[in-house]
């Protein structure tokens, strides 16, 4: 009976989906608003705290913009099953950013 028990409980432990959390990437498109100027459209890419779906992550990631200058930013974000949305401040240029696209999202667990 001994061993039935230590071989489920063993069995258990392999089958089961590790607690810890694995970073991702995030691949789209974004948006700089406020601060009294334009909004600004650019590419971004960013790294995600998290690579699970339906969970808040951290974020953090690098924005060209179409007008041709850089941005980087940190902030929060949502995962979905294949894609995330975050709101990043750009600390270069002094602005709220908000972005969406695909992220790389392991649906297994």
């Amino acid at each position: 009976m001994r061993s039935l028990a230590s071989s489920t409980a063993l069995l258990t432990l392999f089958l089961s989906c590790p607690a810890f959390a694995d970073p991702t990437v995030m691949v789209g498109i974004s948006v700089n608003f406020g601060g009294g100027e334009q909004p600004a459209w650019g590419v971004t890419g960013k790294i995600l705290s998290n690579d699970k779906p339906d969970q808040v992550v951290g974020a953090a990631g690098a924005t060209w913009f179409f007008e041709g200058y850089w941005g980087l930013d940190a902030g929060i974000g949502y995962t979905f099953d294949e894609g995330a949305a975050t709101l990043t401040y750009d600390f270069l240029n002094e602005r709220p950013q908000f972005s969406v696209g695909w992220a790389d999202i392991d649906s297994v667990c």
